[in-house]
């Protein structure tokens, strides 16, 4: 019994708000877990994230999330709901079929297209600038414009689909206003009528695309309902905006501040992709996943109770010096790098749509470099969040 009763630590509010990657790495060498101040225990070491990634005991939060906030029905509940990342056992499986089936590798070379030539409308848009904050006039528009490119949205709906989606994203945001809710369930209504409009079109015509490809599977497969189809893609849209924002905020930042590797990616393009890789390990755009546990689980002689908020932190896992040589080093050179790790999630829920966010990163980091190669940082981000979806304050660049 002696196992089950050591006291879990708790990483204060304070200490982990001030550096989450020292108070994760003071703690993962000598606990496996930790609990966290404001609620929730957090799994620290790599093998034991990816192992838990796998652990069925775990499960996804379904609709706790938005009941915590009050919310129990309404557009953002549907998403919570309706869709595959919230979802469990044969709803996860069933939900997320069509959308696997639907990112073959021709959607994938379309999707870098429309990344090129949507980073190529951007930086005309600032080249003369000689200046430009990285976060909103470039890592912010880049993931919707290129999503929007995919979906088929006509450019003259582009302006109002950005919005609402960016309206809707408050709600997955810390510290939102209470008007910034109100508005982001508007929203999200407003995106599911429009998808609803977009695939009534895409039915009536014939196409070789992302959208009609989807739907050939779903309307085949007959497990997957109409809410479900569109809410399916609610989810793509949110996964694919706001943990890219940070991403490409992290990955040029990281870059520039170590000059001879942002130079050989310059020089190179095909280390975008080692880049990338490098980025998402030392300063991923999700801190981690959270499930919830329905009995007890040994981590390594530690006990995470039954019925717990429990953060899967890849965070804290791609920084582990049980894997990484040297893990609070960027560098994109590094043997010990693999091209799929933690920050994509694992196990069943792992993220379907890797290839793509993979596939974005790389050629949004190519145009900048290959349009921008004198591009100096000014001011570097402060990277924040230690448990979902990060945020990273200005970053200023010049050339």
């Amino acid at each position: 019994m002696e196992k089950l009763t050591r006291i879990v630590p708790t990483i204060s509010s304070a200490e982990i708000e001030r550096d989450p990657h020292e108070a994760f790495k003071r703690y993962r060498a000598v606990h496996p877990i930790a609990t966290l101040e404001t609620g929730g225990t957090v799994v620290l070491r790599h093998a034991d994230v990816s192992r838990l990634s796998r652990d069925t005991r775990l499960r996804a939060t379904e609709t706790a999330i938005p009941a915590h906030g009050g919310i129990t029905q309404g557009a953002l509940f549907d998403i919570f709901q309706h869709g595959m990342l919230t979802a469990n056992g044969h709803d996860h499986e069933r939900r997320r079929f069509a959308m696997s089936r639907a990112l073959a590798s021709q959607v994938i070379d379309d999707f870098r297209s429309c990344v090129r030539n949507a980073a190529e409308v951007l930086i005309d848009g600032f080249d003369r600038e000689g200046a430009v904050e990285l976060g909103s006039g470039y890592a912010a528009k880049l993931p919707i414009l290129a999503l929007a490119g995919m979906l088929g949205v006509p450019d003259r709906d582009v302006p109002v689909f950005t919005r609402d989606v960016d309206q809707m994203n408050e709600f997955f945001r810390p510290n939102a206003t209470a008007a910034a809710m109100a508005e982001a369930e508007l929203a999200a209504q407003r995106v599911q009528d429009y998808l609803t409009t977009v695939l009534a079109r895409k039915r009536a015509g014939q196409a070789n695309d992302f959208l009609s490809h989807y739907l050939a599977v779903a309307d085949a497969d007959q497990r997957i309902s109409g809410v479900e189809v569109i809410i399916q893609l609610v989810q793509f849209i949110i996964g694919g905006t706001e943990s890219m924002r940070v991403a490409l905020v992290a990955q040029t930042a990281n870059l520039l501040s170590n000059r001879a590797q942002w130079e050989a990616v310059c020089e190179d393009p095909a280390l975008a992709s080692p880049a990338v890789s490098e980025s998402l390990r030392f300063e991923p755009g999700i801190a981690g996943v959270v499930r919830i546990s329905t009995d007890d689980i040994d981590v390594d002689g530690w006990t995470l109770p039954a019925g717990q908020m429990v953060i899967l932190s890849s965070m804290s896992a791609l920084r582990d010096e049980r894997v990484f040589e040297r893990p609070d080093s960027f560098n994109i050179f590094r043997s010990d790098l693999v091209p799929s790790h933690l920050a994509f999630g694992g196990g069943a829920h792992k993220c379907v749509a890797e290839a793509l966010g993979r596939a974005e990163l790389e050629e949004g980091l190519n145009i900048l470099a290959k349009r921008l190669p004198n591009l100096t940082m000014k001011t570097q981000p402060i990277f924040m969040g230690h448990v979902f979806v990060r945020r990273a304050t200005e970053c200023w660049a010049t050339w």
